[in-house]
């Protein structure tokens, strides 16, 4: 009470658990705690794509590239062969 009285604590609750807490981990555990999330591990840089991954990408790309060209001359085609049109 006199402890809660001089530094002005309003509940017991808190002083429980400061002591407790300073039982079970000295000074130490009193100490402010970091906030928020804690910081992953920093990645290692990526190694440079070899030419190999360059050219595979480049070929992945031209591939969805030519698909998308085709789907869009035959759903032009199909627009004059059905007379709708925008």
């Amino acid at each position: 009470a006199e402890v809660m009285e001089k530094y002005r604590i309003a509940s017991p609750t808190p002083l429980e658990r400061w002591c407790r807490e300073y039982r079970s981990g000295g000074p130490d555990a009193l100490r402010p705690k970091p906030k928020g999330r804690p910081r992953g591990a920093k990645s290692k840089p990526r190694p440079a794509p070899t030419r190999e991954q360059l050219l595979e990408e480049e070929n992945a790309y031209l591939k969805a590239r030519v698909a998308y060209l085709e789907k869009v001359d035959a759903l032009l085609a199909w627009r004059s062969a059905t007379g709708t049109g925008r």
